[in-house]
C-alpha cells in the first residue's frame, strides 16, 4: 500500500531548528547528514509504517539511524502524519502535547 506523508507545521519547525543547530556547530557537512538521516527515516516510515510499535495515543516512534532524534507519527487511512521530530534527550511531553 502506498501512503501519503504529511508533516505538521510544528514538526517542520522542529526539523528546521535542529538543522540550524547542527549548522551552527560548524562541522562540515553535519547539517546535511542530519537532513539526510531524517529524510531516510521518513522514507522508512512511508514504506512500512506498521513496522513501528504504537507507543502512546495511537502514535508510533521511529528513530533516526545516527542522530539522537525520534519522529512521532500516526497512521490515518492511507496517510502518515508526522507530529514531531524531537531530540531524544528532550522532555517527551512536548511531542505528546501535540496530539491531545
Amino acid at each position: 500500500m502506498k501512503y501519503k506523508c504529511y508533516i505538521i507545521p510544528p514538526a517542520r519547525d522542529d526539523f528546521r531548528l535542529a538543522r540550524e543547530w547542527y549548522r551552527q556547530l560548524k562541522v562540515k557537512g553535519l547539517s546535511n547528514r542530519f537532513n539526510q538521516s531524517v529524510k531516510d527515516t521518513i522514507t522508512r516510515i512511508c514504506l512500512n509504517p506498521y513496522a513501528f510499535a504504537i507507543r502512546y495515543k495511537n502514535l508510533r516512534i521511529a528513530h533516526t539511524e545516527i542522530f539522537p532524534y525520534a519522529l512521532h507519527f500516526y497512521i490515518d487511512n492511507n496517510s502518515i502524519v508526522i507530529t514531531s521530530i524531537v531530540f531524544q534527550g528532550r522532555n517527551p511531553s512536548i511531542a505528546r502535547s501535540r496530539v491531545e
